[in-house]
């Protein structure tokens, strides 16, 4: 499977090729126009132990989208700051949370620009993790199809994992069964606490 563009090789800065090939850490890159060029061995382990292969590969091959790889809230937060690293040539840094069904783990993403504003490199590393507190059964949680809503789809916030309950849209459930083992019919998309607390876009930081 081709992994990259043979050009994004002559686009990096301050990176070896090989050392972004050998990271353990899922890494890609992507153009000026926010298509992808770039996955390194990682990226495609990272998806195949989160349950996300062969999916991530057939619909998100190098030249695909990010754009279309992404929705709502989500999208607006990267596209903005991915086209401001493109454009300022400076790197952004933010934490998020990706879950198991097990496991709460929280993530760094550091963006930097390539050569002459031609894309971004994107790297993501784990900061921590730790099991999942037990959370309280619900009766809710006791049957998936009480999660399914007038559209025939389960949302699922992509961040922390919790699925919303379609006549009570404000309320999030924990359901460990909908994480390690995800649906076809499952939407993903983000909850309104995970969007205050990590995706809301902010104003960059003033330079001192």
């Amino acid at each position: 499977m081709k992994r990259y563009e043979e050009s994004f090789k002559s686009k990096l800065i301050d990176f070896n090729f090989e050392t972004i090939e050998n990271s353990r850490h899922a890494v890609f890159g992507l153009s000026a126009n926010l298509t992808f060029i770039y996955f390194n061995p990682a990226w495609y382990a990272f998806a195949l132990a989160n349950f996300g292969e062969p999916v991530i590969s057939k619909h998100f091959p190098l030249g695909a989208s990010f754009e279309s790889a992404v929705s709502g809230e989500l999208k607006a937060f990267y596209v903005e700051n991915y086209k401001t690293v493109i454009k300022e040539r400076k790197v952004w840094k933010h934490e998020y949370e990706c879950s198991t069904s097990s496991l709460r783990r929280l993530y760094y993403q550091e963006c930097y620009p390539l050569k002459n504003g031609e894309g971004i490199i994107v790297v993501n590393s784990l900061i921590t993790e730790h099991l999942m507190e037990e959370a309280p059964v619900l009766e809710i949680s006791a049957k998936q199809a009480n999660y399914i809503n007038d559209n025939g789809l389960i949302s699922q916030c992509s961040n922390c994992r919790k699925v919303q309950r379609p006549f009570e849209p404000e309320t999030w459930d924990w359901v460990p069964a909908l994480v390690s083992h995800v649906p076809d019919n499952v939407s993903h998309t983000i909850c309104s606490l995970c969007y205050d607390y990590y995706w809301k876009i902010k104003p960059w930081p003033e330079e001192q």
